[in-house]
């Protein structure tokens, strides 16, 4: 008998436990996007702000969260208060959790962006600055809403540009690049490397027919039918492995944008060990 009560017991404990596990994940995992602690926003603002948001999502295949605070977070900086706060969040619509978190902390007057998975590369430093340039007047005249607003929109079309030409991750600390420079084709690269496929491919053509066309005869060897490409062996080799080291960047001018020019995008660790982006500026 009291072998079945502890066995009950057990089994009781063991739901509970499971139960409070599914609480804390459902909480974790919410689809709310705008965390207006420091109630900045109206409801029809906050309305706005989280239609933006969606059609943000739609259009881009990535996140974005807002997080107002008027509150003393410590000795915790904003870029450690917006990284931890997007990780701890859950958020992200892909296996990179890629997305943008805009912190306005009114307690010490900054705003923060936080970049994630591929967002890290869409903005560069060069961009992040852009973006604080239209958002910032609004911060300063008091149009917190539409500092949001400028935000979401700004970001959105740097996505849609795509990555930029020549960007690559560094780490902030070291300097040290961790990524190749992107490579970007213009119209007129792959117009000519197509045009050139095509003479190529017209030119090799042109050359087997003549190799099999027979003189004197109406006769036509059918080379679309007959040839026959049969690889008997393919082989990788491995060769050497290159690590490229840079020396620090210096500083921007700007008063936020991380270190590394137009082209780069520096990112650190967060608390959790996740990579960020991100750049800030006082209002």
């Amino acid at each position: 008998m009291k072998n079945i009560k502890r066995t009950l017991a057990l089994l009781a404990a063991a739901l509970l436990c499971l139960t409070a596990g599914m609480a804390m994940a459902s909480a974790t995992a919410t689809s709310e996007r705008l965390f207006d602690r420091a109630d900045l926003f109206t409801a029809t603002e906050e309305e706005a702000i989280r239609n933006a948001i969606a059609d943000f999502q739609k259009a881009t295949g990535m996140d974005f969260v807002v997080l107002t605070t008027s509150e003393s977070h410590g000795d915790a900086s904003q870029q450690q208060v917006a990284d931890d706060f997007y990780d701890q969040g859950g958020f992200g619509l892909d296996e990179e959790n890629s997305g943008v978190l805009y912190f306005i902390d009114m307690y010490a007057r900054q705003e923060y962006i936080s970049t994630t998975g591929a967002m890290i590369d869409y903005l560069t430093d060069e961009r992040i600055e852009l973006a604080l340039d239209v958002s910032n007047p609004n911060l300063r005249a008091a149009r917190y809403a539409d500092a949001a607003q400028a935000m979401i929109a700004k970001v959105q079309e740097f996505v849609k540009a795509g990555i930029p030409e020549g960007q690559y991750r560094y780490d902030v600390i070291t300097g040290q690049r961790l990524t190749a420079r992107h490579k970007v084709l213009t119209t007129a690269e792959m117009l000519v490397g197509g045009a050139l496929c095509l003479l190529i491919g017209f030119i090799f053509m042109s050359g087997v027919k003549a190799r099999y066309r027979l003189k004197g005869s109406t006769y036509k060897y059918d080379y679309a039918t007959n040839a026959q490409v049969d690889m008997q062996e393919n082989r990788d080799d491995y060769l050497r492995t290159t690590v490229t080291r840079a020396r620090k960047p210096p500083p921007s001018s700007g008063s936020g944008g991380g270190f590394g020019g137009s082209g780069g995008s520096g990112v650190h660790s967060s608390g959790g060990g996740v990579s960020h982006g991100g750049g800030g500026r006082g209002f």
